[in-house]
């Protein structure tokens, strides 16, 4: 019985181990990539050169948001963070289409 307690208490350990650790990680990507994407202003206010250089940089961050995206537990934890990333990334989609033209 106790060896039944003992191995119960450790996989607990680790599964909040775990949790905290996918947390903390989710928390990090999610501010990393929320302090790189530009800003809808920021973009009006840059010049073509520029914009075209910040929207590919972002698109490689709009693809990390949406593997976020997929990550139940990430959804569950940061999924009003994850939800306004995703929303900023379509604009600067929209964004990238409309400089590339027909």
């Amino acid at each position: 019985m106790k060896r039944l307690g003992l191995v119960l208490a450790l996989l607990i350990i680790a599964v909040g181990a775990w949790v905290d650790l996918s947390y903390r990680a989710a928390r990090t990507a999610i501010a990393e990539i929320g302090s790189r994407l530009p800003s809808e202003e920021a973009l009006n206010a840059m010049p073509l050169d520029a914009t075209v250089e910040a929207l590919k940089q972002a698109s490689a961050d709009c693809q990390r948001i949406e593997s976020l995206k997929w990550n139940p537990l990430t959804r569950l934890l940061k999924g009003d963070e994850i939800k306004s990333l995703t929303e900023q990334c379509e604009l600067i989609k929209e964004r990238q289409k409309s400089l590339q033209g027909p």
